[in-house]
């Protein structure tokens, strides 16, 4: 057994953690190395080693939790978020229970051929330096290239009241890398993102190698550069499986999040049609590849699969503990927190639309003309399902083919109409890593799906120029 989850375990048993009515226990013990690197030149590298553990207890229907570095006395924390629980209950009544769930034992180990942790910090400048030379050597109209580089390695574990163990092998990488250009006094700019929960090293050395990298990047910047502008309004389109998981994400996936779903676009809709019966839109655990896979939810949850849309309806919400008992439904395992530093809240993981029977051609013939979207590089949605995404790949569809490249592009509109203006659903697949924000917490996650055509009237365009 871990040290770290023996630390766990006999502070679940001493006398503080009794009389509670619910009692979890987190801790940390990971190294995080950030490199960032600006051509040749190193702007910044940090190596930082934390280790703690927080609990979260329940008295009366009352949350409490307290964090504290190291793993000295994890007894003496269980007390100062009892303090704060008993606090709350005295200044009025709440009814907050849990619902059922079933105590978790399991070890998760991390399969990596190459651990991170096992590979020194002049291969992994090397390997940015590498991205950055490639990028400005390609065209002299590139001007500038950045990357920046993240991993966490190490170990966490979850200990409840109610039996639950579980300890984490943890191997996170994550890269994003970006690109200016200058042409005919016109700047673009592109990014790339790519990251890992579950491979060591060979997934940047053989996998998302340096060239590949560089060469994604090059190319979106060359398409923006030579470019013509786009039509402002509103046109059928082809988006693809990244731009369809930046609005599987941003603009449909929090307003499914069961704490963020009352005050969304979708309430009061759970049960109604809002797509055509080929959609279906899902939040998974775990996809090949995913930077969003878990094995074990951060309440010690064995995670699901939660249909948000279901061949068309409005289906279920993505749920914790808390929230699942206040909906009368089990919990989908989706509470995750960053560190143990904070508690877990409603997060996604893989969020995509599945696929469907048609081919790219197929798509492009019955959009006939418009606009087919590429990748995105950034984007933002609000609680009414609105939305507004950067695009940094866009061609023109003329009479059912691909044509021009477009540039600088953007795309806004509601969801929820977008969603009943689509039109087809590709049979292939893809998405996109990222880290997804929420409650000043970050956490990895994938969205994506196939290519899906949209009728006009679905998405507006605009762009700078």
């Amino acid at each position: 057994m871990s040290e770290l989850l023996a630390s766990l375990l006999k502070a679940i048993r001493s006398r503080t953690a009794q009389g509670l009515d619910y009692v979890e226990l987190h801790a940390d013990d990971v190294s995080q190395t950030s490199i960032e690197l600006r051509e040749s030149s190193i702007e910044s590298v940090m190596r930082r080693l934390e280790c703690g553990h927080s609990a979260r207890v329940l008295v009366s229907g009352r949350w409490g939790f307290a964090s504290s570095d190291g793993m000295r006395d994890v007894a003496a924390t269980i007390a100062e978020a009892s303090k704060g629980a008993r606090a709350l209950s005295e200044s009025g009544s709440s009814d907050t229970v849990l619902c059922a769930a079933k105590p978790v034992k399991k070890d998760v180990r991390c399969d990596a051929k190459t651990p991170l942790g096992e590979v020194g910090l002049d291969e992994k400048v090397s390997h940015l330096t590498s991205i950055c030379r490639d990028i400005v050597r390609s065209d002299p109209r590139m001007t500038t290239a950045k990357t920046s580089y993240t991993d966490v390695t190490g170990e966490r574990a979850l200990v409840t009241s109610e039996g639950t163990e579980v300890r984490h092998s943890i191997s996170h990488g994550y890269l994003m890398s970006s690109a200016s250009g200058n042409a005919s006094n016109r700047m673009v700019s592109v990014r790339d993102e790519i990251g890992t929960v579950s491979s060591g090293w060979e997934f940047f050395a053989e996998e998302e190698t340096a060239g590949s990298v560089a060469e994604r990047l090059v190319t979106r910047a060359r398409l923006q550069m030579e470019g013509v502008p786009c039509r402002r309004g509103t046109h059928p389109c082809v988006i693809s499986p990244r731009v369809a998981g930046m609005l599987a994400h941003e603009a449909l996936g929090h307003l499914s999040e069961a704490d963020l779903f009352a005050a969304g676009a979708f309430d009061g809709l759970a049960g109604s049609r809002v797509a055509p019966e080929s959609v279906t839109m899902v939040d998974s655990p775990h996809i090949p590849g995913g930077f969003g896979n878990i094995t074990v939810d951060d309440e010690g949850v064995m995670p699901k699969p939660v249909k948000l849309i279901d061949k068309g309806i409005l289906g279920g919400q993505m749920t914790n503990r808390e929230w699942a008992a206040r909906l009368g439904v089990g919990s989908t395992g989706n509470a995750r927190a960053e560190n143990y530093r904070v508690p877990p809240v409603i997060r996604m993981r893989n969020t995509y639309f599945e696929r469907g029977d048609m081919s790219f051609e197929e798509l492009l013939e019955e959009a006939r003309s418009g606009y087919y979207c590429v990748d995105v590089r950034g984007g933002q949605a609000e609680s009414n399902s609105s939305f507004q995404v950067s695009i940094q790949e866009c061609y023109e569809i003329v009479k059912g083919e691909l044509g021009r490249p477009v540039r600088s592009l953007a795309i806004s509109g509601l969801a929820t109409r977008s969603l009943a203006m689509i039109s087809g659903l590709g049979k292939d697949f893809g998405f996109e890593s990222s880290y997804c924000g929420k409650l000043l917490q970050s956490m990895p996650t994938s969205d994506g799906g196939p290519h899906m055509g949209v009728r006009e009237g679905g998405i507006v365009f605009g762009g700078a120029d």
